[in-house]
């Protein structure tokens, strides 16, 4: 079974060779638009989550 490892290792070793990694500058630009994005996205849902809540309450409270 310790071969069969080993040799999983190796495999795996040698298919980390092949990967092409992302530069430097290309991690930095997609981890900002990934924050952007997430900031964006949080500030459009909380706004229509405030309406929704406007908009219940006053329902709720006509009745």
């Amino acid at each position: 079974m310790s071969a069969s490892l080993f040799e999983f290792f190796r495999g795996v070793r040698e298919e980390l060779r092949k990967v092409v990694w992302p530069s430097r500058e290309l991690v930095i630009k997609a981890s900002i638009a990934v924050v952007l994005f997430t900031a964006f996205f949080s500030v459009y849902l909380w706004l229509w989550d405030l309406l929704f809540v406007k908009i219940i309450s006053l329902v709720f409270n006509n009745l």
